[in-house]
């Protein structure tokens, strides 16, 4: 029986089109159980978040040169917070360096903001908002103010997602938003998440500084959701320069790549 929920059903059509490469409509349609109509409607939806391209008669996975590589399935948190742990540690340092007492912050999902948490103690009066409940439970050990949005928890990753989430956070003006990401290329910011990502875009657009934490094994790697633009950052905070046709689309959006200095405790 084909999916009925729409999350389900375009990630089954992302995997089709990832292994594939271009199919139809009709192809689609036949291999995923699914009407043309809705097909179109899917395809339509890939094709504003900058997963998928639209040719005649059919789609494809979008690309920004053969570098870059699509992600289809999210990796379980502990296995994406093991990898490139020393790298993670380095950016989170770094990106706290952003942050000045007084400050009302966003946190994001993500194993590299997780790292923060360990750096936002030593600030003074510091007011946090977060749908993070892995880094709300480190900072509640703080003397900081932590604040968790109501709604739904997301299985393993242990985010807060939801209409009622998203609303809670829109309710708040940040300073900074330290913001996490599954990929980065020269179409954007990536998630694999569309749940996680609606709180993401509410962040954005409430932050005075949106500042993104992207260690090298995300460059020019693609997830099913586009969070954003590249101009929609003022920093990417990384752990090595980004290779050459992607820094130079991010610098030209207008952010600033900061190397984190490769100094451990």
């Amino acid at each position: 029986m084909p999916p009925r929920d729409p999350i389900a059903r375009q990630t089954l059509l992302v995997e089709s089109l990832s292994r594939r490469g271009f199919m139809s409509v009709s192809d689609i349609a036949e291999e995923t159980g699914v009407s043309e109509i809705t097909i179109r409607r899917d395809l339509t939806e890939l094709e504003r978040s900058g997963t998928i391209r639209r040719t005649h008669g059919g789609a494809l996975i979008a690309r920004n040169g053969s570098a870059n590589i699509y992600d289809i399935r999210e990796p379980t948190f502990e296995a994406r917070r093991r990898r490139n742990s020393d790298a993670k540690i380095r950016i989170a340092r770094r990106a706290a360096q952003f942050v000045r007492p007084g400050h009302t912050i966003a946190l994001d999902t993500g194993s590299t903001t997780l790292e923060l948490t360990r750096f936002l103690g030593d600030v003074a009066d510091l007011r946090i908002i977060t749908n993070n409940t892995r880094a709300a439970s480190l900072l509640a050990e703080t003397a900081h103010p932590v604040y968790l949005p109501g709604g739904r928890v997301r299985g393993r990753e242990l985010s807060i997602y939801g209409s009622t989430a998203a609303s809670f956070v829109s309710t708040y003006h940040y300073d900074i938003l330290f913001l996490g990401l599954s990929g980065i290329s020269e179409a954007g910011l990536f998630d694999y998440s569309p749940e996680d990502s609606e709180i993401k875009r509410v962040f954005i657009q409430r932050s005075d500084l949106v500042v993104a934490l992207c260690d090298a094994s995300k460059f020019n790697r693609q997830a099913m959701v586009r969070i954003a633009a590249l101009g929609e950052i003022h920093y990417l905070v990384v752990d090595t320069a980004p290779p050459d046709a992607l820094r130079d689309a991010i610098e030209k959006a207008g952010a600033r790549i900061i190397i984190a200095e490769n100094l451990l405790e």
